[in-house]
């Protein structure tokens, strides 16, 4: 088998530079693999983070009746927080929760208007649960003022100081209006907190519309990955709520990052398309260059399948080397967007960070790592190198030695 090697190695490094641009077509592929795996996980992870920091925490609990079509319906509210509360304080997994009131208003400055979700929040408790008050840009929270996206203030041309009116409609069906001092300016990794949120006290959301009620309490628990076990064990003290994990409540996330995974592997499949025809146009090239050496190995005494056998080591050795030199460039480029990610806001414009609203996505977004994507890599690589070459290989098996010699 050393033998078959050296001859295979010997057959490579004669023909450098097509054997040079096989391993670079192969490196290609597996360099873009790694890179835009990296990149889906990476945003894929900091989606999910971003949700559970401004928006699910890792479990959240609804009324029996929410209903996700209507999410801010005032029937959706949840009737007995108290209760609810007295049972997760005993919970010894259960290490932080917050109650949230959720409504549609419009905000008007006096010249122009716009729809806004404004959200009732607990200063103590809320922070120990979601990150919200990590982002203020300028200002404070201050009960009875506001809390606005940056965004926000900016469309409607408003500032710490400055007041605006919210216009809603309360518990009885009433339409009401109130004015509201702005204290504070956040910008979150969140485009929706930016864009269309204005953040009160609870006790002034409860006041504005005239409820004791609360539309969800948000948990963090002593770990996020244990959340089916400790759902299950909920259920079983409160009975008739919506109790969910931030799986179910990210499950958008996961479609997109799924489609966003089939359309890297469309690309990379075309690409490995193009390096089997590589590898199998030099292997081909190199059985008929070398009729008069394959005759002459066979009349020596080599059997078909040793000389097959060289081939074949010829397509595992492109494969092993080109998989290398990918994964090694690979992990350099990814090295990069680890550290320093990717500008997503730079990249398609501040006045279009809107379009990655539903991944929850602004700023910049860093890759990830995952060792199994690079084992992937070697694998596929050497796979798809291997059995390219198997098909030149077998021509050789069906070459006579008398007429391999008289080629030339």
């Amino acid at each position: 088998m050393y033998y078959l090697l050296s001859i295979a190695i010997k057959n490579l490094v004669r023909s450098k530079r097509r054997t040079f641009f096989t391993f670079l077509i192969l490196s290609v592929g597996i360099i873009f693999y790694i890179f835009m795996d990296g990149i889906i996980k990476g945003y894929k992870t900091q989606s999910i983070n971003n949700f559970i920091q401004f928006d699910t925490g890792h479990i959240k609990i609804r009324s029996e009746n929410f209903d996700k079509e209507d999410p801010y319906n005032i029937e959706n509210f949840i009737n007995n927080p108290k209760e609810v509360k007295e049972i997760l304080s005993k919970k010894s997994y259960i290490k932080a929760y917050t109650e949230r009131i959720q409504f549609l208003a419009e905000a008007d400055n006096g010249k122009d208007s716009l729809p806004v979700v404004v959200v009732g929040v607990d200063y103590e408790s809320d922070s120990k649960v979601f990150t919200l008050t990590n982002y203020i840009i300028k200002g404070s929270f201050v009960t009875g003022e506001a809390l606005i996206g940056d965004n926000l203030a900016k469309d409607m041309g408003v500032d710490v100081g400055d007041s605006i009116y919210l216009t809603f409609r309360n518990k009885y069906g009433t339409i009401d209006s109130v004015e509201v001092y702005i204290s504070g300016i956040l910008f979150t990794a969140d485009p929706v907190v930016n864009s269309s949120s204005v953040f009160i006290s609870l006790d002034d959301a409860k006041s504005y519309l005239a409820t004791e009620s609360v539309t969800e309490i948000s948990i963090i628990t002593e770990n996020y990955k244990r959340d089916k076990k400790f759902i299950e064990d909920l259920k079983k003290n409160l009975k008739g709520f919506k109790i969910e994990s931030w799986r179910e409540l990210v499950s958008g996330i996961e479609a997109a990052s799924k489609q966003d995974e089939i359309t890297t592997y469309i690309f990379v499949f075309f690409i490995l398309v193009i390096a089997i025809v590589g590898i199998i146009n030099t292997m081909l090239m190199s059985v008929y260059e070398k009729m008069k050496e394959i005759g002459t190995l066979k009349a020596l005494g080599m059997t078909d399948e040793e000389v097959k056998t060289i081939f074949v080591l010829e397509g595992l050795i492109i494969g092993i080397i080109g998989g290398l030199l990918g994964i090694i460039i690979g992990a350099l480029v990814n090295w990069y967007f680890v550290r320093y990610g990717i500008d997503y806001t730079a990249l398609i414009g501040k006045e279009n960070e809107n379009i990655m609203a539903s991944l929850r996505l602004v700023g910049i977004v860093k890759s990830k790592w995952d060792v199994s994507t690079f084992v992937y890599a070697f694998l596929i690589s050497v796979l798809t190198s291997t059995l390219a070459s198997y098909y030149p290989a077998k021509k050789t098996t069906l070459m006579q030695p008398a007429e391999a010699l008289r080629s030339i």
